[in-house]
């Protein structure tokens, strides 16, 4: 039977505005604060304990602060709500590796921010060959992410090209990893898309808040089965 996921991303402290859909599974890959006090952190601690999900994983984003300055701190109010924070680490889940990370590249005076080139790309040497559900808060350069924040006159592609080519790496055997790849950070690129460049891999920014931080998307929800043999 085919495992049913519920990814979302970016609510910025308004997810009780955010209908989730049933699942199996819920994944959020981050920015769930909007100033990233500690507040807000048990806020959305609380509301995803009162989800029915039975599975609930997060990473954080560039937005929430009190996770970077206080992971232990973070990681327990998570741990009591029932739900797996992911800093950089991988959880095997109903036969699935999930590896998530709030890492994003380097720009103004945000948080979990890495320098492009060999300090990023030190972070995705550590994605596993063999992940099925990579959860980044950003995304991949050449996909899902066109914006035009910053007062840009014409959308272009803003993700990380070091993720990109990690993902050109990883080993892709009989079986495609990864099968999912789960992001927000450029809430303008919401939506599903898949490439040549990977075949069987699917691209999925699940930011629920637009640019103007309206939460009017929708999670989206997706079916795995397990591989063969697992």
């Amino acid at each position: 039977m085919a495992t049913r996921f519920v990814a979302l991303s970016d609510t910025h402290s308004l997810h009780r505005q955010v209908k989730l859909p049933d699942g199996d599974v819920l994944i959020h890959a981050g920015d769930f604060t909007g100033r990233g006090l500690r507040r807000d952190v048990e806020d959305f601690a609380d509301w995803l304990k009162e989800q029915p999900h039975r599975i609930k994983i997060v990473t954080a984003g560039n937005h929430d602060e009190f996770v970077e300055s206080h992971p232990n701190e973070a990681r327990a109010i998570f741990d009591s709500a029932g739900v797996k924070l992911l800093l950089n680490e991988s959880i095997d889940v109903e036969g699935f590796k999930i590896w998530g990370s709030p890492i994003t590249p380097e720009f103004r005076n945000w948080f979990f921010m890495t320098k492009r080139g060999t300090p990023i790309a030190g972070v995705w040497s550590q994605i596993p060959d063999d992940v099925d559900i990579l959860v980044t808060h950003g995304p991949a350069y050449g996909h899902g992410d066109l914006s035009t924040a910053g007062g840009m006159s014409a959308p272009r592609a803003t993700g990380c090209l070091d993720l990109l080519l990690r993902l050109r790496q990883i080993k892709r055997p009989r079986d495609v990893h990864p099968r999912i790849h789960i992001f927000g950070h450029i809430r303008g690129g919401y939506g599903t898309s898949e490439s040549d460049e990977f075949p069987g891999t699917t691209f999925i920014n699940a930011s629920i808040c637009t640019e103007q931080y309206r939460p009017t998307n929708s999670p989206i929800v997706f079916r795995l089965n397990r591989a063969a043999g697992t």
